[in-house]
Order: structure tokens, then sequence, then C-alpha cells
């Protein structure tokens, strides 16, 4: 359908990545909907960073992003 020049910005990593990786991500997670009482809005993000958020919610992740930026003196993978 999409040519393989469409890209998007992932609004976790913020790397342009190509439209054929992206994932759709719940939030919150669809495994804590119940617990936490919040209607899931869903998002287009990369793969990896889906799979690296997991069950977090996205302030939880945003934290885990900011100590493994920490952990890797500064750099973020």
């Amino acid at each position: 359908m999409y040519g393989a020049h469409v890209s998007f910005v992932c609004p976790y990593c913020l790397r342009t990545v190509p439209l054929s990786e992206s994932t759709v991500e719940h939030e919150p997670p669809k495994s804590r909907q119940k617990e936490l009482g919040i209607p899931s809005k869903t998002y287009i993000v990369c793969g990896e960073c889906n799979h690296k958020k997991g069950a977090l919610t996205l302030d939880e992740y945003r934290e885990w992003l900011r100590l493994e930026t920490i952990r890797n003196g500064g750099k973020t993978k």
C-alpha cells in the first residue's frame, strides 16, 4: 500500500522509522486497563519501543528511558 520510503517519527524514542516497522500501541497497556480503570487510546509507535515498553504505562516507560539513558552515559539506544 505504502512505498518503502514512507516513514514516521516514533513519539517515544523520536527516531524516524519506516512505516513498515510500526506497531499499534495501547495506552494504558491492554493488560493493565482493568487495574488502572482508564480507557485505552492507541498510537503508532516503532516496534522496538512497543516491545521494550511491554506492560509499562507511558509515564513508567518514559522514566525507564530516562534511567536507561543515564545508565548508558547519556547515550540513547
